[in-house]
């Protein structure tokens, strides 16, 4: 039989929210909600073997779209294939939850549109989710009475171009897949300008001028370091903040966004209108923070990464930092920049741990009150300074102390041109149990050593059990044994108002002598200015010098504690010494054989009554045939 028509099959169609609503269907029977989109079908009656009269909703293509509900409608209990675990009061009643809400529990910045293949510029969808997690007061993960919703932030394995600075508000948590694996990679905005100055004159003449230039960055030839422009005339001319230091027609130069990379804003914030100014009160400081496992880089040698203004109680973990500083002297270039508005709101009760900082003009930067910081386990090199504490401090009513219980421990400093730690102003700051090398040597090596390791230009700073490269360089006084470092003048690891406990246990070996001989060289203090060696040491030094010589070829050991007292002002050395004797001594002289004394150097090596440079220790031991070894370690206070 031909078929000649096919009849269109209809279904009851309607709206669900208009009118009486959906109707009860009968059974079998489908209808379709025009303003809902969504199909049903009526489940039939009870007399039927129904268990209840209902419409039932039909998932379709609707309901998986973005604008969809079937997540929610989906129930997630946990641990619901284990019989063993227990959600709810018993086990025949397991909390469930929507398992939008439960995966809603984690969000990564690719769920706000973060790419982080290295070229799609990031920056407004990074802030995005940061600003909706922690600054959306329509979130109740921002709520005062909701505080156990925040969430934590996953930023994905990748590279993530930003071209501005990134606010972090309180509660914030960022956490990376780990270092090298997450990168933030910093391209703040940069114009080259073609201009001409003249020497002693701050105006910069160029036709690319603008508006925008205003506080940003100048580099180029004859143009000093950390130099700004605070005027501008647009399409004329640029005022900097240092006069030109020469006479230049039609040269490039760079004008550079100053901003940090990461900067940390106070609790008067709101999604896209980050307030970074420095905070009023406790309640308003930036706090709770938490960030780690991530690379943050800058190329420019102009920038901070992290910037704390008055941040609080946070944690820095896992981090590493890089900067694009090539030498030449700028004091944006910073790792870690820290700021305070007083004594009492302050950058306070931080801890920073496993941190990598390298190509930076200053590693930690902090010039005002800071208070009870520690860092912990840090990797620094390459590098003008490596701890720059209370710099040019203003002493002010607001800031009358200075970086105050500063903590710096199990940290290597390598290839530091200045010093690792200097501390101008503050108190209570501990170095221990750091490495250095090559550290203080102006890009070179110990024999041109330039600047003490460390530096405290205030009282009541201490360093104990460090280690150096340049006490095993430049200790030794015998040239047959150390020709290249012997004449080398000893510029101190530790210098200022300091006491310096050397971390572990040195050997020399003891022959019979009737004249002394020069075994040990001790640096003198630098006071009050730890600049190059050109100015010459100054001020008052003790040592304590615990010892132990054993005898080889007698049955005694020696132990004792030598005090060195040094006015290296006015050229005044004195010592003591003080032991026990132990062996066999029939007459009672033997111990008496072993004897030091000390005296000054020169800048050649030689024994000077003035312009000392250097401590020597000599010994002579007049017992006929004896060889032995002297271990030693020592405390100095200056």
């Amino acid at each position: 039989m031909a078929v000649y028509q096919i009849s269109r099959i209809q279904i009851r169609r309607g709206q669900a929210n208009s009118g009486t609503g959906l109707p009860q269907l009968a059974s079998g029977e489908m209808a379709w909600a025009i303003d809902t989109q969504q199909l049903y079908i009526g489940s039939g009656a009870v007399s039927e073997g129904a268990p209840a009269v209902s419409n039932i909703k039909v998932i379709t293509e609707k309901d998986l779209g973005l604008e969809g509900s079937l997540l929610g409608l989906v129930q997630y209990v946990y641990g619901s294939s284990n019989a063993a675990v227990v959600t709810g009061p018993n086990a025949n009643s397991p909390v469930g939850r929507a398992i939008s809400i439960r995966l809603d529990d984690q969000a990564t910045t690719a769920d706000f549109g973060t790419t982080g293949n290295g070229t799609t510029d990031d920056t407004a969808a990074l802030q995005r989710a940061i600003d909706q997690l922690f600054l959306n007061p329509s979130n109740p993960a921002n709520l005062s009475t909701a505080t156990s919703s925040r969430v934590i932030l996953s930023i994905p394995a990748g590279k993530f171009y930003i071209s501005s600075t990134i606010y972090i508000p309180s509660y914030a948590s960022l956490i990376g897949a780990g270092i090298d694996k997450t990168i933030i990679d910093y391209h703040p905005s940069q114009v080259s300008i073609v201009g001409s100055t003249t020497i002693s004159n701050p105006i910069l003449a160029t036709t690319g001028a603008t508006a925008s230039m205003l506080n940003q960055l100048v580099t180029g030839n004859g143009i000093p370091p950390n130099t700004y422009v605070s005027n501008v005339v647009a399409g004329v001319s640029i005022t900097l903040s240092n006069s030109a230091t020469q006479s230049l027609v039609g040269q490039s130069y760079t004008v550079t966004d100053p901003k940090p990379a990461f900067q940390f804003v106070n609790t008067h914030s709101t999604p896209g209108n980050p307030d970074p100014s420095l905070a009023t009160g406790e309640t308003d400081q930036p706090h709770n923070i938490q960030i780690s496992g991530l690379t943050i880089q800058t190329a420019t040698g102009l920038n901070t990464t992290l910037q704390l203004n008055s941040v609080r109680e946070s944690l820095f973990e896992n981090i590493k930092l890089i900067g694009g500083w090539t030498g030449t002297s700028s004091s944006n270039s910073v790792g870690i920049g820290m700021s305070a508005v007083s004594s009492l709101i302050t950058c306070e009760n931080n801890l920073f741990k496993h941190i990598v900082i390298k190509n930076f003009n200053y590693a930690v930067y902090a010039q005002l009150d800071i208070f009870n910081n520690t860092f912990d386990s840090f990797h620094v090199s390459n590098c003008l300074q490596g701890f720059t504490l209370g710099l040019n401090g203003a002493n002010t009513l607001a800031n009358p102390y200075g970086p105050r219980q500063t903590e710096i421990v199990n940290t290597k400093f390598y290839n530091i041109k200045q010093q690792a730690v200097y501390v101008d102003t503050g108190t209570s700051t501990v170095v221990r149990d750091c490495k250095y090398v090559n550290v203080g040597n102006n890009g070179n090596n110990n024999t041109a050593s330039q600047y003490p390791q460390v530096y405290f230009n205030s009282y009541g700073n201490a360093t104990y059990n460090d280690q150096s490269d340049r006490h095993s360089d430049l200790s030794n006084p015998n040239t047959s044994a150390n020709a290249t470092y012997a004449l080398i003048p000893y510029v101190p690891e530790v210098s200022g108002h300091s006491v310096y406990t050397y971390n572990s246990t040195k050997t020399i070996n003891l022959i019979q002598s009737a004249t002394y001989v020069q075994i040990l060289k001790l640096p003198v203090p630098w006071l009050p200015s730890p600049t190059d060696r050109t100015t010459g040491p100054t001020g008052q030094i003790t040592y304590t010098i615990n010892y132990l010589y054993t005898s080889l070829s007698n049955t005694f050991s020696r132990s004792g504690t030598i005090t060195i007292t040094a006015d290296v002002t006015n050229n005044q050395i004195q010592l003591n010494d003080e032991y026990n004797f132990a062996g066999v001594d029939a007459s009672d002289v033997n111990a008496t054989y072993l004897d030091f004394k000390a005296q000054f150097l020169d800048t050649n090596g030689a024994i000077t009554a003035g312009s000392p440079w250097t401590i020597v220790l000599s010994y002579v031991n007049n017992l006929s045939g004896d060889t032995g070894v002297l271990n030693y370690t020592y405390t100095s206070i200056c």
